[in-house]
C-alpha cells in the first residue's frame, strides 16, 4: 500500500466516523438542521481578559464572511454581556441565569 492509498483509507475512516456522529446527534431529538432555519442567531459574548479583543476580531471576520447572509436577514449577530469575572462572581455562578437564557436563545455562540 502506498502513501496515497494509506491516506485515503485514513480519510475514509475519519469521514465515516463523522457521518456516524451526525446520525447519532440527529437521533437525540434536539438536532438543528441549520439549512432549514429562516435565520441563524449568533450570540457574541466576549467575557473578560483578552476575550473581548479576540471576540471582536472574530466577529468582524465572521461578519465579512457571512455578509451576504447578514444582508439577506439569514444570519443575525446578538451581543450578550454578563460573562465578565465580576458579573459571574456577583451571581456566584460560572454563567449567570440571565446570561444562560440569552445564550440558549442563540443557535451559535462566539
Amino acid at each position: 500500500m502506498n502513501n496515497i492509498d494509506s491516506a485515503l483509507k485514513q480519510f475514509e475512516k475519519v469521514v465515516r466516523s463523522q457521518l456516524e456522529r451526525v446520525e447519532k446527534m440527529k437521533s437525540q431529538g434536539d438536532f438543528i438542521d441549520f439549512a432549514e432555519l429562516d435565520k441563524i442567531m449568533i450570540g457574541v459574548c466576549g467575557g473578560d481578559g483578552i476575550g473581548p479583543t479576540i471576540t471582536n476580531e472574530s466577529e468582524r471576520v465572521l461578519k465579512h464572511l457571512l455578509a451576504d447572509e447578514v444582508r439577506k436577514g439569514k444570519v443575525e449577530f446578538k451581543q450578550i454581556d454578563g460573562l465578565t469575572i465580576e458579573n459571574r462572581a456577583k451571581a456566584g455562578k460560572a454563567i449567570p441565569d440571565d446570561v444562560l437564557a440569552e445564550l440558549k436563545a442563540c443557535h451559535v455562540i462566539l
